[in-house]
């Protein structure tokens, strides 16, 4: 995967995150809460989470995929190994 493509979430996270700290205190009520969730801002983070959540899914297909292509590759060149030991004796 592309530096890039991995590194966008991140970057979207980190800039919702700016956004969102200077709005964000302890004392807030719950609807102010709800009201910050609805604002730009708000949504921004809400996109961004699905973003992660989305990228770190295909991620998690894309790592089992490699990895069974790897261990594919693998047992091809046992079986080529064994072939050639074979057609030697």
């Amino acid at each position: 995967m592309h530096f890039y493509a991995r590194s966008f979430p991140a970057v979207v996270l980190a800039a919702a995150a700016l956004l969102l700290s200077g709005c964000s205190t302890s004392t807030d009520s719950d609807s102010r809460h709800h009201a910050d969730a609805d604002s730009p801002a708000g949504k921004l983070g809400q996109a961004a989470h699905t973003v992660a959540v989305k990228t770190e899914k295909a991620a998690e297909v894309a790592g089992r995929k490699l990895d069974k292509a790897a261990h594919d590759a693998h047992e091809g060149w046992e079986e080529s190994a064994r072939k050639d030991k074979e057609k030697a004796h």
